[in-house]
């Protein structure tokens, strides 16, 4: 078998339509599938219950993968903040070609900033950034390999394979 955790996301959000036009507008996204309602009993299958849960979905293709948004009918369930102390660490990360670029379409789209410049990792640039309903992107600009590799030579010791010299 072979897997791949490059997929999707799948998001709450509290105004699909606006959450979809702010991917659209940040991460030149487009529609793959536009909203749509789950209700009855598949739907309270999905989410398991309550009775009478209905939720809107849809879909935004980036180059590679896209991520999928929920909005909750009902009920209707807002999108709580959570403090970042336990909140940051959830993510999904995004690469980009320049991510001061992104950062300044992000903040365009309605986003914001977490932290307050773009920051390097070695010779990749990155910056965390949230959505327009506090989902938190990593926007970075090297393919995962090279970061995997750049955090290798920061922290020798977290190499799931030493080379014995």
């Amino acid at each position: 078998m072979q897997a791949s955790a490059h997929h999707h996301p799948g998001l709450r959000v509290s105004d699909i339509e606006r959450a979809a036009q702010f991917y659209i507008d940040a991460f030149d996204g487009h529609w793959m599938a536009r909203p749509f309602t789950l209700q009855g009993d598949f739907a309270e299958t999905v989410m398991e219950g309550p009775p009478g849960v209905s939720f809107r979905v849809c879909m935004v293709g980036f180059a590679a993968g896209c991520v999928e948004l929920f909005e909750f009918v009902e009920p209707a369930s807002p999108v709580e903040p959570v403090h970042p102390t336990r909140g940051n660490i959830i993510h999904f990360g995004i690469q980009v070609d320049d991510v001061a670029d992104a950062l300044r379409r992000v903040e365009a789209a309605g986003g914001r900033r977490i932290w307050p410049d773009v920051s390097p990792w070695g010779t990749a640039h990155v910056v965390y950034v949230k959505d327009t309903d506090e989902n938190i992107i990593e926007v970075i600009d090297a393919p995962m390999e090279e970061i995997v590799r750049l955090t290798l030579e920061a922290f020798p010791e977290a190499d799931p394979n030493p080379q014995e010299v």
